[in-house]
């Protein structure tokens, strides 16, 4: 199985996340995460765009 159809998605050199547990983004630089744990991830200036534009993709209505 492909990560990118199971929505995991690597938004920092050390992070690879599952958008299935994302619960919030907060803006910033490259802004961060909140997972479904609670835990807040950094996401880097160079991944923030492509992150959105998967988020979006991953919850199309």
């Amino acid at each position: 199985m492909c990560f990118f159809s199971a929505g995991f998605i690597r938004i920092h050199k050390s992070y690879l996340v599952n958008l299935l547990h994302v619960k919030e983004y907060i803006r910033g630089e490259g802004g961060s995460v909140i997972l479904s744990d609670n835990r807040e991830v950094a996401v880097s200036r160079r991944k923030k765009d492509y992150f959105l534009s998967r988020m979006k993709e991953f919850y199309k209505f």
